[in-house]
């Protein structure tokens, strides 16, 4: 069974644009979750800390917060995540389903980050590493 992460040293952070639809920051906040699980090296899932309640659901210890931002300030946090080597990922609006999966990857792949609309950006990380890229935001309420 994994241990629970007493220390808390470690957290999920969801930044979500303030100005988008409710139901696409929804649907940004699931996928950037499961999306930072599934990219997650063995180390880090380890440090993710989840732990099994009785076949109901398997959590995290961690810390799970979700703050709001602007779209420009997305795009810049998920830029330097990525410089300091954070766990990171980036839903945007070339990713919101409406059509097939292919269409949806090239459009993704050819479309710069500066011309989409950014829903929400995922990170994982220490504590003490993600709270200086994310001191600026504010609680989603």
């Amino acid at each position: 069974m994994a241990s629970v992460n007493k220390t808390a040293t470690y957290k999920f952070v969801i930044v979500l644009n303030e100005k988008a639809p409710i139901g696409k920051l929804l649907s940004a906040c699931g996928q950037l979750a499961m999306s930072l699980q599934a990219d997650a090296t063995p180390e880090q899932r380890a440090d993710m800390s989840f732990i099994p309640f009785s076949g109901l659901a398997t959590l995290s210890t961690c810390s799970f917060v979700v703050l709001r931002g602007t779209a420009s300030q997305l795009l810049t946090l998920y830029t330097m995540a990525r410089e300091k080597g954070v766990l990171s990922g980036i839903f945007t609006s070339t990713m919101s389903f409406n059509g097939n999966e292919e269409d949806l990857i090239l459009k993704t792949r050819n479309t710069p980050l500066d011309q989409v609309e950014p829903y929400g950006v995922g990170l994982f990380g220490q504590i003490e590493e993600l709270s200086p890229l994310t001191k600026k935001f504010s609680v989603f309420k």
